[in-house]
């Protein structure tokens, strides 16, 4: 199921929107022209992502500093640890995410 979460003219540099799909918490990125949907809360410890900075599609978590690949979703310094991305997708004017009701993307 489609799930609309902006509207494309409302992206802009420094965007940093939360957005509860159901159980899933989920946070909007948008900076230097790319887009990115990825889970609230870092992997390593459970920080809200929203105050991370952003610099070079590289996440950096405010609570222990770790940072994370926007492009693999990988951490850095701890492999184990993995950003959980959503694919976004586009429907006329909307940027959005397709979840499935038993919770997969």
């Amino acid at each position: 199921m489609f799930h609309r979460l902006i509207r494309t003219l409302d992206l802009h540099d420094g965007l940093r929107l939360p957005v509860r799909i159901g159980r899933h918490e989920l946070l909007l990125l948008h900076e230097a022209g790319e887009t990115w949907l990825v889970q609230r809360r870092c992997p390593h410890g459970d920080f809200p992502l929203e105050r991370a900075s952003l610099r070079d599609g590289v996440l950096r978590c405010p609570g222990h500093g770790l940072e994370f690949s926007l492009h693999s979703g990988r951490c850095r310094a701890q492999p184990a640890f993995c950003l959980k991305r959503y694919v976004l997708e586009f429907d006329g004017p909307w940027l959005g995410v397709s979840l499935d009701p038993t919770g997969g993307h």
